[in-house]
């Protein structure tokens, strides 16, 4: 019994010096999270036999879990679409059913990422009900059109920088431009986020030779 005892110990000893990895919310909107989420979409579907697909109605929860690959905790709604299950058509692509005939779940999904070798590995738990009366649906949106986006976006504005620091790298213009006015921003779901934004930009007094990225003292100038 004594080598049992010592073993029992010193499992206990090292299992109460484990600690769990750090996690902490994530926006629902990030791409990271809807990678995720489509991961464990596509892996409910794949093991549907019969039936029609589901499509994401919502992403009501997301968390990360620190570690060097990204792993996920997600809370997510689905709603039955009119995509048989043998046709194999992306979810994306497929429209809901209308709210009187569809089945509609929550699901609960951790899901591994492993962006090295492009796998994930997902588990998790959907449950299902047929019964739509506190399912309404707000918009019938065309799940692979772009929609609008506000231009106050954090998105937009993290896009618009990276675009004129670009801009102004590659122009052969002699001085440095800067941003004036948004006047449109669009986004797509697709496998990730795909935008359009329509936005102006104008010369300033910054010279190239003197500044080599915008900075506060650089002002539109009248021949912009």
């Amino acid at each position: 019994m004594k080598p049992f005892m010592v073993l029992a110990l010193c499992c206990s000893f090292f299992c109460s010096k484990a600690t769990p990895l750090p996690s902490e919310f994530s926006d629902c909107d990030d791409p990271d999270v809807f990678k995720a989420v489509d991961a464990a979409l596509k892996k409910y579907n794949g093991e549907r036999a019969t039936g029609n697909q589901f499509a994401l109605y919502v992403v009501m929860e997301a968390e990360r879990t620190a570690g060097p690959d990204a792993q996920f905790y997600v809370k997510y709604r689905i709603f039955e679409t009119s995509c048989a299950v043998e046709e194999n058509t992306p979810w994306q692509h497929c429209s809901y059913k209308p709210s009187a005939e569809a089945k509609t779940g929550e699901c609960i999904a951790r899901v591994h990422m492993n962006d090295a070798e492009k796998t994930s590995n997902v588990s998790q738990d959907c449950k299902i009900s047929s019964d739509v009366s506190k399912v309404r649906v707000i918009q019938a949106p065309c799940l692979g059109c772009y929609h609008p986006l506000s231009t106050d976006s954090s998105q937009v504005s993290e896009i618009l920088e990276r675009a004129i620091q670009n801009f102004n790298k590659r122009s052969t213009e002699a001085a440095l431009f800067k941003l004036v006015e948004i006047k449109e921003a669009r986004r797509q779901v697709v496998a990730g986020w795909n935008y359009k934004i329509i936005y102006e930009i104008e010369e300033t007094n910054c010279s190239k030779d003197q500044f080599p990225d915008l900075t506060p003292e650089c002002r539109v100038t009248s021949r912009g």
